[in-house]
């Protein structure tokens, strides 16, 4: 019995000892730390971030100080803030339980975005009996103020009453008109928004233009709605689609900017110079059926537009091909000995070469006619024509064989007058 009671005791002894040994040896309890901030604040405010520091640690705390650790803020967080009261020094001593509150402040920027703020907080202090034997104690992790960020975003619409204008050019593929452009902007929010100004421009069509809407508009409230229009002057425009911008800027009431957009498409047409380009384009290659082909349509187009310059410019084209294709025969004919033939397609060539004012060709089959009235023809016959026509470039494929068919022509005419 007195055996268990020594046992009971011993015990008693050994938990006493551990836990005066853990009083002795165990961790101080960290100082107490408490923030008082807003929970919501505007753009543009200054805020009052108060702490309250208590001596908790049951030891002596010497030169505290108690900052905002701008380190651990985003930089893209950090650049909407003024630090006006970054850090607040403690007494030099707080024995236990005492307690002190320092105020730090940050000014909100205008232009920030609505977002929630987190304010790191650190409280850096040397602790111990006394000042000899101190330790520093820094809060880590760091505590934090959170402040909700609050602003009530403008909703601006832009419309446009025509975004699109379909053009038809001029003869030579170009424009020179005067388009209206009109708009209007709706405050579709409650809040008023300020400083309005509007704009023009664009990135691959040189314009004038005149506005018929103030520059600037001080305000415009919730719902208020207004009308515009630019005046657009286009010059000697191409063919081609061009984009035009209409933008409005304007600001809410914490002086942030916004802007709104639209777009204004200009498409410049001709589909019959686009024939006639292609026409002009097949018959420099000397692929006359084709060209031929694209110039009646052409044709066609600009007489139904009671263009008739352009009309009669590509009709003497088509008979330019046409007095081609006869003297290509003609000359067929005229080599391979058959001079009736040949007459017949010379004068065809002639008359059509004569209607598109084409006079050196027409002089060509003249004397060729000549040469069969007096009923000299060629001894020899190569197997096919030797021009096959074409008005291309001075050195192209076409106009050598040309200028070799002229020549050998009048070597022709040489040797049967001789």
């Amino acid at each position: 019995m007195k055996k268990k009671y020594m046992i009971i005791f011993l015990i008693f002894i050994l938990l006493s000892s551990t836990q005066r040994y853990e009083a002795q040896q165990g961790l101080p309890k960290p100082p107490m730390m408490m923030i008082d901030a807003p929970p919501t604040a505007l753009p543009g405010q200054v805020v009052t971030i108060k702490v309250t520091v208590k001596n908790t640690i049951g030891t002596r705390m010497y030169d505290g100080e108690v900052y905002i650790d701008t380190l651990l803020i985003p930089e893209d967080v950090l650049k909407y803030l003024e630090i006006i009261v970054e850090k607040q020094k403690l007494p030099h001593l707080m024995e236990v339980n005492d307690e002190e509150t320092v105020t730090l402040k940050i000014k909100i920027s205008e232009s920030i975005p609505a977002m929630k703020l987190e304010i790191p907080i650190v409280l850096n202090v040397e602790e111990g009996r006394c000042e000899e034997g101190c330790v520093p104690f820094v809060t880590d992790p760091p505590k934090y103020a959170y402040i909700d960020i609050f602003r009530t975003t403008p909703s601006v619409l832009l419309t446009l009453d025509i975004k699109s204008f379909l053009i038809q050019a001029e003869d030579c593929g170009v424009i020179t008109t005067v388009l209206d452009v009109p708009f209007k902007l709706k405050n579709s929010g409650t809040i008023s928004v300020y400083n309005v100004s509007f704009s023009i421009f664009s990135d691959n069509l040189y314009f004038d233009y005149e506005s018929e809407t103030p520059e600037k508009i001080n305000e415009i409230s919730g719902g208020q709605e207004i009308s515009g229009k630019y005046k657009v002057y286009l010059n000697d425009i191409g063919v081609g689609i061009y984009k035009i911008t209409i933008q409005a800027k304007y600001h809410d009431r914490y002086n942030k900017e916004f802007f709104v957009e639209e777009n204004v498409t200009i498409e410049v047409r001709n589909e019959a110079y686009s024939l006639y380009a292609k026409g002009e384009e097949n018959f420099e290659s000397c692929n006359y059926s084709k060209a031929k082909e694209f110039y009646i349509n052409a044709k066609k187009m600009y007489e139904e537009a009671g263009n008739s310059n352009m009309a009669l410019k590509i009709e003497k084209k088509i008979f330019e091909i046409q007095g081609n294709e006869n003297f290509e025969l003609a000359q067929h004919y005229y080599f391979s000995g058959d001079g009736e033939k040949a007459k017949e397609y010379y004068t065809k060539a002639k008359e059509y070469y004569d209607k598109a004012s084409y006079c050196i060709m027409s002089d060509i089959c003249e004397e060729a006619l000549s040469s069969i009235k007096q009923g000299k023809t060629p001894q020899e016959s190569p197997g096919k024509p030797i021009f096959t026509g074409g008005t291309g470039g001075i050195f192209s494929k076409t106009n050598i064989i040309f200028y070799v068919v002229i020549v050998f022509l009048v070597l022709i005419i040489i040797y049967q007058r001789r």
